[in-house]
């Protein structure tokens, strides 16, 4: 049995402002039916918070039981009014997007009990209201009068000793109200105390005892009656203010799976950041294969080698350094090619003489230059006595005709076939503008550099540039200056490393963008369920379980939108290495990384939620 003792209770919102209580003094014994009438704004609601422990006085005393309520810590208030009070408000606070049942269970959710026992308790509460066609019914989609009977079958599921009831008539009609006092009659036959609020005379004039508050004042209409025989409540179910995990997640899961619209919109947020973290892995794997393949086929195989004319040693064998070069282990094809300087190039006697590079070099040369010419129709494509090939920017600018003419033009004043055109040259850009001899043809130049163009095999090029110059001079190989590109793995690996660096930052980009929309959209959540958890709050459960119900809802929308991301990824990774004809290339620890990258997006982005949530006060809340 409960007792009630208020001894000089103040409460004050405001500084300065009116008192809400104003020094009220009670005892409401165990197994009492109260009401309290007043006009609007006169402080009833005040002293039923009190009372019902969902709202702290500023001064005074206020005991359950012998228990001082007003220095209790905010766990011993939560275990108070999980072991003492069920709530009915005028406004019902049911979860209206879940079945009725889940809603009667509330109470008994945070006192452990199991989940076949609650719902026993609650069908049991619910056919004693007389609503067991219900239970499985949305809660929204019941009338005013039903939706108030489930509140008081939520009072009955937890034998809670005090039942505190705020203005439970208040939005219904006179039929509907008629239950309503008929129930809660009920309620107070079993044993229970009730204490109502209301501004309906005729309601309040069902219970036992009439308390009057007014300017903060409580007045009682009457001589108190005396006590009558109840039955005793039977103690509540389960442990005071307590939850089990598997409760916690079950429950957090229900509440996602209610709000579907919602929860796409949040799993969105997520797949989106996850989506672009594997796909971008699986892309940046497949494109460093893709990358290696190329590098291994195509790059790093240019060795050049070049010295001036007269720098090599008199015993220098010039003649047979080409097939020395080509001995070389690694070596596919050499060519020798001489920059003569400038050369006299006219296309005929009344044309101006124009200045341009001459080159000259044997056939071997022509191939290893790189070089992509356009050869005249029928041609051996090699160069012979009395034979050039000129530049394409050259040949513009002599106005020539085509090369299947073979038209003739004067070099350093020897006579020569034009044979070909050259368009481009990888080794050496400027043959677009120069004109390119057989070496026999023994170009005249003050000085000449000298040029050893190397085609090696995939990976050779740094062991072939170590020894290249010892193979063009033994005696003064330092008179040679050697070329090789970078190493082919470390070049591979600062490209891959560079790609996946920039692609990576766009990842934490959009995750980071994931985790700041789902926590601005809890947060929304949250305020938007601000009557939900003042609910929760008055039924007993603490501010941890509040938090972490939002963490636990988070992380499973979290969850969800990683398993979505990971389709969506792995979609994406086949799309575009389809495409691009690429090997794709996918590592299996990416899935469960996936998932649990969604859910850390989602824990993340619950965590200021759960703090907004946790200190929601429930007067404040239940106001709505």
């Amino acid at each position: 049995m409960v007792d009630l003792d208020l001894y000089s209770v103040r409460r004050r919102y405001e500084p300065g402002g009116p008192e809400a209580l104003a020094g009220v003094s009670a005892v409401i014994r165990s197994g009492e039916f109260v009401a309290i009438e007043g006009p609007s704004g006169g402080g009833k609601s005040t002293l039923l918070n009190t009372l019902g422990l969902l709202d702290s006085p500023d001064a005074g005393t206020y005991s359950i039981d012998g228990i001082d309520a007003m220095s209790a810590s905010p766990g011993r208030l939560a275990e108070l009014r999980s072991d003492t009070f069920a709530f009915v408000f005028q406004s019902f606070h049911l979860l209206d997007r879940r079945p009725v049942v889940d809603s009667v269970e509330l109470g008994l959710l945070y006192r452990a009990v199991t989940p076949s026992e609650r719902r026993n308790a609650a069908l049991a509460a619910l056919a004693a209201v007389g609503l067991s066609a219900f239970a499985d019914k949305r809660a929204a989609d019941l009338s005013g009068g039903e939706r108030q009977r489930v509140a008081i079958a939520r009072a009955l599921a937890t034998n809670a000793p005090v039942l505190v009831a705020d203005e439970p008539t208040g939005n219904l009609d006179s039929a509907n109200s008629q239950r309503i006092v008929e129930s809660l009659r009920s309620v107070h036959e079993r044993g229970a105390t009730v204490v109502l609020v209301t501004h309906s005379p005729e309601v309040a004039a069902e219970a036992e005892r009439r308390l009057t508050m007014n300017d903060g004042q409580l007045t009682e209409r009457g001589a108190t009656p005396p006590g009558r025989d109840l039955p005793e409540v039977p103690a509540p179910a389960g442990r005071a203010s307590r939850l089990r995990l598997r409760d916690l997640l079950a429950d957090a899961r229900a509440s996602v799976l209610s709000r579907a619209g919602r929860t796409a919109g949040l799993v969105a947020a997520v797949a989106v950041g996850v989506a672009l973290a594997v796909a971008t892995l699986g892309i940046s794997a497949s494109a460093s294969s893709q990358v290696a393949d190329t590098f291994d086929a195509h790059a790093n195989r240019a060795v050049t080698a070049s010295w001036g004319d007269g720098d090599l040693s008199p015993a220098a064998d010039v003649d047979g350094m080409p097939a020395r070069l080509r001995a070389l282990a690694g070596v596919d094809a050499v060519g020798i090619v001489t920059d003569h300087g400038g050369v006299d190039v006219q296309a005929s006697p009344r044309r101006p003489m124009l200045q341009a590079g001459g080159y000259s070099t044997e056939d071997a040369g022509l191939s290893a230059t790189d070089a992509s010419i356009r050869w005249a129709d029928g041609h051996p494509r090699a160069l012979d006595n009395g034979e050039v090939v000129i530049g394409r920017n050259l040949a513009a600018q002599l106005e020539l005709a085509g090369v299947d003419a073979r038209p003739a033009i004067t070099v350093a004043g020897r006579r020569a076939i034009v044979v070909g055109v050259l368009r481009s040259s990888s080794r050496i850009p400027t043959l677009t503008g120069s004109v390119l001899l057989p070496t026999s043809a023994g170009l005249p130049a003050e000085s000449s550099q000298v040029y050893a163009f190397v085609t090696v095999r995939p990976g050779a090029a740094q062991q072939v540039a170590s020894q290249v110059s010892l193979a063009i001079d033994p005696y003064t190989p330092s008179a040679v200056a050697v070329d090789a590109p970078p190493d082919p793995s470390t070049l591979r690996a600062d490209i891959q490393s560079d790609v996946r660096s920039t692609l990576l930052a766009f990842t934490g980009l959009a995750v980071l963008a994931s985790v700041v929309g789902l926590g601005n959209s809890m947060v929304l959540s949250v305020l938007e369920r601000r009557a939900e958890f003042g609910l929760r709050r008055a039924v007993g459960a603490r501010p941890v379980h509040i938090s972490g119900l939002v963490l636990a809802e988070s992380s499973i929308i979290g969850a969800i939108g990683g398993l979505a991301g990971l389709a969506v990824g792995v979609a994406g990774i086949l799309g575009i290495t389809i495409a691009r004809q690429w090997i794709p290339v996918f590592d299996l620890r990416l899935a469960p990384l996936a998932v649990l990258g969604g859910m850390a997006i989602g824990a993340l982005g619950g965590v200021l939620a759960a703090a907004r949530a946790s200190r929601i006060l429930p007067h404040e809340a239940l106001r709505q």
